[in-house]
């Protein structure tokens, strides 16, 4: 949706439309931040965004990590502090690498 204005795209355990036409405006490197134990946006899903960013010659990083869906909520009961944690490092370096240049 931003075009040529974005910089960097991180999603976190959740999945849009996913076709490689979705992606063909997107500009921006993603790395999508994943759960592996949860049901509905499982590592098939997942695997298929990359396969379809991949498709549109699209720059993605896919992490995943053991545990459930909506992990770095705090207030969710299944919060993951050592996910969030790591989670949370990885998508500050992103940023980093990505919007500081």
């Amino acid at each position: 949706m931003l075009g040529k204005q974005g910089n960097a795209c991180v999603m976190y355990y959740g999945i849009i439309e996913n076709t490689p036409e979705t992606f063909k405006e997107l500009n921006a490197p993603v790395l999508g931040i994943f759960a592996e134990k949860d049901s509905w946006v499982n590592p098939e899903v997942y695997g298929n965004l990359k396969k379809n960013l991949n498709a549109a010659g699209k720059n993605v990083t896919i992490k995943s990590y053991d545990a459930d869906h909506a992990f770095a909520n705090p207030s969710n009961a299944k919060f993951d502090e050592k996910s969030t944690k790591e989670a949370k490092e990885l998508t500050l370096k992103f940023f980093k690498d990505n919007l500081m240049k």
